[in-house]
């Protein structure tokens, strides 16, 4: 199997264990009667920690190789599963999400991989592959969470026993990088580590906008990653397994579309015109989704936000990687990485608070107006950052030489 491929399986079997409890977090949670603030946290911290963590972990890639840093975060996504799926109380499970997301690596780092084994002119397609491993993830995980929760298993052990099978599943992963990953070829002129460095990235052509993008892009995304579950059960009426086949529904869209559709339309249409289109899509998407009532609807509505969400996700980081020189791919997914995160701490408390205060709907046209903004930012600056991808591809060719 190529790097690429084995580097698109970690990432495949990684999220299995992801997306098997991110539909089952807030249920969980309520079972033992924490607040609609609590719950925001619970989301909140994994991304608070990686928005710390985040660009040191991609510089530290840069500078010393992929392989170590993603040996040491999936190390603590195993540790941080096993510690949730054995606690009751609100402080120890709100630790294990600070270390997951402390050494939540394995998405950046391997974004920067890919980067580092791909052709500039094919990174969109192969972020793609990632995308499709993301969309299979949130296909198979939720499913295989509905399937457990349907298992004779004693009532207080039914919600524990997912996260201990996505603390095997990241061990699995681990095994995978230790056993089956090569280094990627490693860059000795890398940035050297430092809070003036990773600021310094963010400077680069092009790079901030893209970054602001795909940031609102995950803020609005994030309500309905932290309120689904709760808005299907308070809306439709639907169980913990009914919003895990919910997720796994989204999922299966958006893994269509990143790892079939993606690599058609982007040598047709190039990322720009995807990133545009996909924002606009995912902004009705979420208007529809405020006004299901029922489930054909909500299938539908699901439909219009996963095909944007295809869409838009991979042309944002294949367009990232080729403005980006090679020998900064760690650092600059890092940042990018940081500012996702934040966004999503951000949303999942918000995005609770609404849900609890106000009405089902209320996250989800807040997610449709971030989705309008983000789609003014990315008509008025995305088109003109196309004529900067030479200057990446020149960045290679002068760092090989």
């Amino acid at each position: 199997m190529s790097p690429l491929g084995v580097i698109v399986l970690i990432v495949l079997v990684d999220l299995l264990g992801f997306t098997l409890v991110m539909p089952l977090l807030a249920p969980f949670a309520k079972e033992y009667h924490f607040s609609g603030l609590q719950i925001g946290l619970l989301f909140a911290a994994y991304p608070l920690c990686q928005l710390v963590a985040g660009p040191i972990l991609g510089a530290l890639s840069d500078r010393y190789g992929r392989r170590p840093v993603l040996i040491f975060s999936q190390a603590g996504t195993a540790v941080s599963f096993l510690i949730l799926g054995l606690s009751s109380q609100f402080w120890i499970m709100l630790l294990a999400r600070m270390l997951d997301g402390a050494s939540g690596g394995n998405i950046l780092v391997a974004q920067a991989y890919v980067a580092d084994v791909t052709k500039p002119e094919h990174r969109a397609r192969s972020m793609g592959l990632i995308g499709m491993a993301f969309g299979l993830g949130f296909v198979l995980g939720p499913l295989l969470g509905g399937l457990l929760l349907s298992l004779p298993i004693a009532p207080d052990w039914k919600l524990r026993v997912p996260f201990l099978v996505a603390a095997g599943f990241s061990t699995v992963a681990w095994v995978l990088v230790l056993t089956r990953l090569p280094e990627s070829p490693t860059h000795q002129h890398a940035r050297v580590l430092s809070l003036r460095g990773l600021a310094d990235t963010a400077t680069l052509p092009g790079v901030g906008t893209l970054v602001l993008i795909g940031g609102l892009v995950v803020l609005g995304f994030a309500a309905l990653e932290g309120t689904f579950a709760l808005f299907l059960q308070g809306r439709l009426g639907w169980t913990p397994r009914g919003a895990a086949f919910g997720f796994a529904f989204l999922g299966f869209v958006s893994a269509a579309v990143q790892g079939g559709l993606i690599r058609r339309l982007v040598p047709k249409f190039g990322e720009a015109r995807l990133i545009i289109a996909g924002i606009g899509i995912v902004a009705v998407g979420f208007a529809a989704l405020a006004l299901v009532q029922n489930w054909p609807a909500l299938l539908g509505a699901t439909l219009i936000v996963g095909v944007g969400q295809g869409l838009a996700s991979p042309s944002v980081a294949g367009l990232l990687s080729r403005i980006t020189p090679a020998q900064e791919q760690g650092a600059v997914f890092g940042v990018f990485s940081s500012v996702q995160t934040l966004a999503r701490m951000i949303n999942y408390v918000l995005a609770n608070l609404l849900l609890a205060n106000q009405n089902t709907a209320a996250p989800f046209w807040e997610a449709s107006v971030i989705a309008l903004i983000a789609l003014v930012v990315a008509v008025l600056t995305v088109p003109r950052l196309q004529v900067l991808e030479p200057r990446a591809e020149e960045a290679v060719a002068g760092h090989s030489g």
